[in-house]
This record gives structure tokens, sequence and C-alpha cells, in this order.
């Protein structure tokens, strides 16, 4: 079992944790411009709500690692 950004407890092997572990992959790009091209190229295959998807587990991991103090 692995806990995710909100809290909820799922298993490594779920869509919900690959997800956040897509998302924290692109959050961890090096640079602004890494990070929209990647989101670019998901939303020109995977479509719009996927890509906002990402985004919005971006920000919830960036408001916790802010609520952190990290």
């Amino acid at each position: 079992m692995v806990t995710l950004v909100d809290g909820t407890e799922v298993d490594s092997a779920s869509q919900a944790w690959r997800h956040e572990c897509e998302a924290r992959a692109i959050a961890a790009l090096w640079s602004l411009d890494e990070r929209r091209a990647c989101l670019d190229r998901i939303e020109t295959k995977r479509g719009k709500a996927t890509a906002d998807e990402l985004r919005a587990t971006m920000r919830k991991l960036w408001d916790a690692r802010q609520k952190a103090g990290q």
C-alpha cells in the first residue's frame, strides 16, 4: 500500500498510483518549458482531460510541498 498526496491509501499497482507517479515525474522535470512540452504531448496523444488531471495533481503535490515547508 502507498499513500497518495490527498492521504488516500491505494495499492501500488493501482491506476491512481500510476497517475500520481506520472504527475511527480513531470513535476520533477528541470524547467517549466519541459513540463509544458510534456503536458502538451500528453494532451495531444491522450486528450485534454488527462492533461488537466495531471496538472491538478501536480498542483496538489506543489501545495503539499509548500505546506510542509520544503
